[in-house]
């Protein structure tokens, strides 16, 4: 039989602390750049070009933040120190970063960027040594597997809350007001959450730690790392998949005209659960499907649906919002496979460049994959921001409100060419970023009976080396 080494309550630790993060990330992804618009009044493309070229900093900052943690060494182990510090600077620096100074529109430009800089900064000391738990808790791909299942099905989960509260915030107190003290809440407790990854998970996969980490071999955990490469790639090629979330703040504000007996202040409430639903289900089945069919067959036929679900959204279009609804839940089926696959991909890639090099650069490797992540949805957000600018996009504009006295921002009428912009924005474009995503796929050949022989050899090394004695 078998040996086993995860503890349940280290799965669920590790969950909860992803449930956490999830809210401060989604809050930030989702929310962001319709703060910068709506509550800031940046221009669109001054708001796109912050978030992209603060994920472009990050090109340089993850890689870093991997080297320092693989030579760290703690009685802790090498990654979870940083899981128990990060939560408080992480609290700190989102607070802030939905507020909006008494500025004038250059102050509240150059706010704006350092703030989301110093957030990314902090974001990345977690974020980094979190994802790279996976590779270290256990050295069996089936735990590692429900391991990174079961914190992405309740990421998803947590990515949901914010878009229950937000709207009623900005709904009820007002726009500016709403962002911050929605900043506010998901800081303290998203933060607190997370600290559940340090003080409810243990490092078992152990290498020693390195004094230096050389240049060269920062270069050979890419160069050698062919797995790697081709996952970094088919990533940015499909960084518009995400279009339908990151976007779906305009979407619901300014798209959705008749949502039926859905309150119109839970119309994002309920695209994000439809999509959510949809993520959840896929990522229930990946087991199921792993036992079938091998990571790559299944990225590439997850691209493809994808694709396709989304050219239908496209022709079916968006009056009707319950038939809307229920496409967006087909479209979340890839999303959710994504969402797991991506992180089992990366921890193939550790086990690939240690049976190619003989080292373990997990902090490294998982910095490809939070740069992944931040690239992808800086990209997205870059690409929301043209569209918004190309198809003149109106800002809200204050309103003295009759009864209070108080000015509020009210949203503008968008006429029909913002709207159809907005539209394809969330269809045509994620459906061709999807197919593009296949396509580096095809060239991966870690996989069926490569890969069963790497790992029989991986183990044998381990077993020699007493490393899981």
């Amino acid at each position: 039989m078998e040996k086993k080494y995860l503890k349940t309550s280290e799965i669920l630790s590790f969950s909860s602390s992803a449930f956490g993060r999830s809210m401060i990330y989604t809050l930030m992804s989702t929310f962001l750049l319709i703060f910068y618009t709506d509550a800031a009044k940046l221009d669109p493309i001054h708001a796109g070009a912050i978030i992209f070229a603060a994920r472009i900093f990050d090109a340089a900052n993850d890689p870093i933040m991997g080297i320092i943690a693989d030579r760290t060494k703690t009685k802790f182990g090498k990654l979870r120190p940083y899981l128990l510090f990060s939560p408080f600077l992480i609290m700190i620096s989102t607070a802030a970063l939905f507020y909006v100074p008494n500025f004038s529109y250059g102050g509240k430009v150059a706010y704006a960027a350092v703030t989301y800089i110093i957030w990314g900064i902090f974001f990345t000391i977690q974020d980094v040594p979190f994802w790279g738990l996976s590779a270290v808790v256990t050295p069996l791909e089936n735990e590692r597997n429900r391991f990174l299942s079961t914190a992405r099905i309740f990421s998803t989960i947590g990515g949901i809350v914010p878009t229950l509260l937000v709207p009623v915030l900005r709904n009820s107190i007002g726009i500016t007001k709403g962002y911050f003290v929605s900043g506010l809440i998901f800081a303290i407790f998203g933060s607190m959450i997370s600290l559940l990854a340090f003080f409810g998970t243990k490092e078992r996969v152990e290498q020693p730690a390195k004094e230096k980490v050389s240049v060269g071999e920062v270069v050979s955990a890419y160069v050698k790392n062919k797995p790697l490469l081709l996952l970094i790639a088919a990533s940015v090629l499909g960084s518009a998949m995400l279009m339908a979330q990151t976007s779906g703040s305009y979407l619901a504000t300014y798209l959705i005209k008749d949502s039926g007996i859905i309150p119109k202040g839970t119309v994002q409430t309920a695209m994000t659960v439809a999509i959510g639903a949809g993520m959840m289900i896929a990522m229930l089945v990946m087991p199921v499907l792993r036992k079938k069919l091998s990571l790559k067959a299944i990225y590439i036929v997850s691209a493809v649906f994808g694709a396709v679900i989304h050219g239908i959204i496209y022709l079916a279009g968006y009056q009707n919002f319950y038939l809307l609804l229920a496409l967006l839940a087909v479209a979340g089926l890839p999303l959710g496979i994504f969402n797991v696959i991506t992180y089992a991909m990366v921890a193939d890639s550790v086990d690939y460049l240690e049976w190619k090099t003989g080292r373990r650069s997990e902090g490294v490797c998982f910095a490809s994959q939070t740069f992944i992540s931040k690239l992808t949805a800086g990209i997205s957000t870059l690409i929301t921001s043209f569209v918004l600018k190309a198809v003149s996009f109106q800002e809200p504009r204050e309103v003295v409100d009759a009864v209070t006295g108080l000015v509020k921002d009210v949203p503008v009428e968008q006429s029909e060419t913002v709207l159809q912009g907005m539209f394809i924005m969330v269809t045509i474009i994620p459906m061709i970023s999807l197919a593009l995503a296949a396509i580096p796929m095809f060239f991966n050949d870690y996989s069926g009976k490569k890969k069963e022989k790497i790992q029989s050899e991986l183990a044998q090394r381990r077993e020699n080396a007493n490393v899981n004695g």
